[in-house]
């Protein structure tokens, strides 16, 4: 059993416990926060796409932040309190996703900031915090609108030979992630170990004209030809160590996995990492899981301003 996993009377019961979550922010007009994955510990192996509002203020102060630092990632940190009068700190991805959490206090960092790596290995780690990094906006109330999409993960599933894609946004606005897979990497006799995948978050640069408002708003899924991620020779994983997308690219992507061929045009990616979401190093199969160990992605760096100590 795992650590979310307890015993009683009748048997084995599986819960969650409520933690801190990042979600990199994407959209300028609406905003969506899409949780940062990790394959490894039960608290972080999902993938959710939240719908979500902050005070008008503050958005439009966002966007002005990013109109000079559009490429930057910025990452939405539930605060580590407990829940107060129906007003959430800490939760579950559960919680989110079954709408028990309908507003949260929460703070938005800019870039991934400096910490010292022997603090990466705590469990259930977390750099966006006072000790590292003050926040760009402090102490927000994030109301929750919908959830966009909630994929827990199943360890039996296996890359696909192709990198697949949920499409989402609203208005002109647009966006991709990729659907991972955290394939079980381990055999039966061996420690769990889950990998190899990758993490990508993007905007466009515009919605598709040929995307109707309810599929965008709903979300779609495509699979991008350009972006393999299995040998077709060997089997073995292609996964991508650089950025897959140039800013301003066209992108073929198919509907479905299938049919027609459709373009895109990528804008900025926010982040695309292998490091996080495969697992901590140091795991006796990381040559096998960890595929980018001397380029584990993009993230941007935390301005120096921000910096807890400089």
């Amino acid at each position: 059993m795992n650590d979310n996993m307890h015993t009683h009377d009748s048997g084995v019961v599986i819960d969650n416990m409520r933690h801190q979550h990042a979600f990199v922010v994407v959209g300028v007009q609406q905003l969506f926060g899409v949780h940062m994955t990790q394959y490894h510990c039960e608290l972080h192996k999902y993938q959710i796409i939240v719908k979500f509002k902050i005070d008008e203020d503050i958005r439009q102060q966002l966007a002005e932040v990013r109109k000079h630092a559009p490429r930057d990632t910025f990452v939405l940190v539930n605060q580590a309190d407990d829940p107060v009068d129906g007003l959430f700190g800490e939760f579950s991805i559960p919680e989110l996703a079954n709408g028990t959490v309908a507003r949260f206090k929460a703070d938005i960092f800019q870039g991934l900031p400096p910490f010292p790596k022997e603090d990466a290995a705590k469990p259930h780690f977390i750099p966006w915090k006072a000790d590292y990094v003050n926040p760009v906006f402090a102490d927000l109330t994030v109301e929750v609108e919908r959830i966009v999409q909630f994929r827990p993960f199943a360890h039996h599933y296996r890359l696909p030979p192709f990198a697949t894609y949920f499409l989402f946004g609203k208005g002109t606005e647009a966006h991709m992630t990729n659907l991972q897979t955290a394939a079980l990497a381990s055999s039966p006799f061996e420690p769990a170990v889950f990998g190899p995948d990758y993490d990508h978050v993007m905007s466009l640069l515009q919605a598709p004209d040929w995307l109707d408002k309810p599929l965008l708003e709903a979300g779609i899924v495509v699979t991008t030809p350009k972006v393999q991620l299995v040998d077709a020779d060997t089997g073995e994983p292609t996964i991508p160590c650089d950025n897959v997308f140039a800013e301003g690219e066209s992108v073929e992507v198919l509907y479905r996995g299938m049919g027609e061929r459709f373009h895109v045009m990528a804008g900025p990616t926010f982040l695309q990492l292998t490091a996080v979401c495969n697992g901590p190093e140091g795991s006796y199969l990381t040559d096998r899981v960890m595929p980018c160990p001397d380029n584990p992605g993009y993230i941007s760096t935390t301005p120096r301003v921000y910096w807890a100590v400089r």
